[in-house]
């Protein structure tokens, strides 16, 4: 197949080019600067916030890693005409994740006039970022998601896709943890142990949107792994790690009271209000019966692992300092 990725430099979007080189297909990836594109793929300059060159009849496929306005996806629509289209969306635009193992048929709401207009509004240079959205985030995906199915119809992929992990990963989170175990010491962790974590492998993430490309199979996917508790996954990471730490489990409260927030300096930990409660454990059935294969935990962690080990001068963009570690830790001392 003529594959072109959009976005295809980034963690996602580098990963799923590697795939498809690696599956025999042309890829093409489309990118502003010209820089990061994976050995073996064309290279298309150009930028989806501008106008863009007439590429109808180049490509059978298209992968879109990194639309986060509805007028980005009509955009690149009517520049590539008659493809099967593969939109990454997000697990973000559910309504109320405070129920466990929602499937695609839960409630989500598109954007506003207000915050369409605002993302329209947003620098073109930071348009490609996700933090530009804030809270419009899930909502400015779901209208993504409606501007695909009116493009493409039923050549429409919808991924809604979790946490992803692996080496390149550019938001720390499971990288964050990978080497503050292996460092050891004494770790204080956010009770419960067993609160659900759900996370996906980038490249088997990658492997399933390829998959779906090359079977044509439009539709809606949850796309993460099956969830284990936050316990399992520790037990996971410090059993291929050296550090062996010491868990010492206590209230989150003790946590936000230090100033610490969920999901930045609490990399995974899920912010504690109703509706994102289950963030991190949604259904994947309906991606499991079209053909999602996830490798061991264990393997990912040994991946991130290698790859972390090997930039440990760089500093992590999340997570808990020294500093704030030992005020948790003094906190909870009688």
């Amino acid at each position: 197949m003529r594959i072109l990725i959009v976005g295809g430099t980034g963690f996602l979007g580098g990963a799923t080019a590697w795939a498809a080189i690696a599956a025999g297909h042309t890829v093409t990836v489309m990118t502003r600067s010209g820089k990061g594109v994976a050995h073996g793929a064309a290279t298309l300059i150009a930028d989806r916030t501008q106008e863009l060159p007439d590429l109808h009849g180049q490509f059978d496929a298209v992968i879109d890693t990194c639309g986060y306005a509805p007028d980005m996806v009509s955009t690149l629509a009517q520049a590539v005409g008659d493809v099967h289209y593969v939109f990454v969306s997000s697990i973000s635009v559910y309504d109320n994740l405070s129920e466990p193992g929602l499937d695609e048929t839960a409630p989500a709401s598109a954007a506003t006039i207000e915050q369409r207009e605002e993302a329209a509004n947003v620098d073109p240079a930071l348009r490609a970022t996700a933090a530009s959205y804030g809270a419009a985030y899930g909502p400015l995906k779901r209208s993504c998601e409606d501007a695909a199915i009116a493009a493409f119809g039923d050549s429409a992929t919808l991924i809604r896709l979790g946490l992803i992990v692996g080496p390149g990963d550019y938001t720390d989170r499971f990288t964050w943890w990978v080497r503050r175990c292996d460092r050891g010491g004494t770790l204080p962790v956010p009770d419960p142990p067993e609160r659900p974590i759900q996370l996906i492998d980038v490249d088997d993430a990658a492997q399933f949107m390829l998959h779906l490309a090359e079977r044509g199979r439009g539709g809606t996917f949850n796309l993460t792994g099956k969830p284990i508790t936050f316990q399992a996954l520790l037990d996971a990471i410090i059993a291929e790690t050296k550090g062996q730490p010491d868990l010492t489990w206590a209230p989150l409260k003790t946590f936000t009271d230090a100033g610490l927030a969920p999901w930045a300096d609490l990399p995974l930990i899920v912010p504690d209000k109703p509706t994102a409660r289950h963030m991190l454990n949604v259904s994947t059935e309906r991606a499991q019966a079209a053909g999602l294969s996830c490798r061991s935990l264990r393997e990912t962690i040994q991946r991130t692992l290698q790859w972390d080990r090997a930039q440990r001068d760089n500093p992590l963009k999340c997570g808990m300092s020294s500093e704030a570690e030992q005020m948790v830790l003094k906190a909870q001392e009688p």
